[in-house]
């Protein structure tokens, strides 16, 4: 189990500890307007060990994306249940079950400021940016960003230094390193993955980098909103 930076009330119970999530027979369905008919994922049914690296991997459409949100509970599932250890993640559970992700889908958005983190240290924020080399691009003064002009790979970068800052215990990557050239590539599968791990970190990130597949723990293969192998 992995000791929770930010112990919360799950189901009515104080939580402070964390073994696995196990997610089952969760289904999420929507209307696809591009191909103007529904898609679904699911039933699906799997466990999330604490502490560990996840792969969800398959090709475009499959409903990687989709399963990181249901995860996440930013799509609620339609059928299925969550559970945390034990305890059912409910609507009463849903809120400190949510404060346990850090997420970078690929459409995220950045903000100047540092919204919910308590006690910012600017060195610390300026160290982050420096790994990820982009210091001579903006800098963390006076509570908030100096520039947010960056391209789409260094958006990304620093979109993962404020999910550092924000220290939680899950995290989720949607393709983050899609548009990062082979340094910033190999840094965040062989350095910060392995990093996330040692800190107790877990770890779930959709991924088409093949050459990488080896950091995972596991590997997760969709299809067509189903899991089509677990490696």
């Amino acid at each position: 189990p992995v000791r929770l930076l930010c112990p919360g009330y799950i189901g009515g119970r104080m939580i402070k500890w964390l073994s696995k999530i196990t997610v089952t027979g969760i289904e999420f369905a929507y209307q696809n307007k591009s191909a103007g008919e529904q898609f679904k994922i699911g039933p699906l049914s799997f466990d999330i060990n604490a502490g560990e690296v996840l792969f969800i991997v398959g090709g475009n459409g499959s409903g990687k994306s989709t399963l990181l949100k249901v995860i996440s509970t930013l799509y609620q599932p339609q059928q299925g249940t969550i559970k945390i250890d034990d305890l059912t993640v409910d609507d009463d559970a849903i809120d400190a079950y949510r404060e346990l992700f850090s997420i970078i889908f690929s459409d995220f958005h950045l903000f100047g400021k540092l919204y919910g983190l308590r006690h910012v240290q600017p060195e610390r924020v300026n160290e982050l940016l420096g790994r990820m080399q982009l210091d001579g691009k903006t800098t963390f003064a006076d509570e908030c960003f100096t520039s947010l002009e960056l391209s789409t790979g260094q958006r990304k970068r620093m979109a993962l230094a404020v999910a550092l800052m924000e220290d939680k215990q899950i995290y989720l990557f949607d393709e983050w390193a899609a548009e990062q050239d082979p340094e910033f590539r190999s840094y965040f599968y062989e350095h910060l993955l392995s990093e996330l791990k040692r800190n107790g970190k877990t770890v779930i990130a959709v991924s088409h980098d093949d050459r990488y597949f080896h950091h995972a723990d596991r590997v997760l293969k969709m299809e067509l909103g189903s899991f089509v192998s677990d490696e």
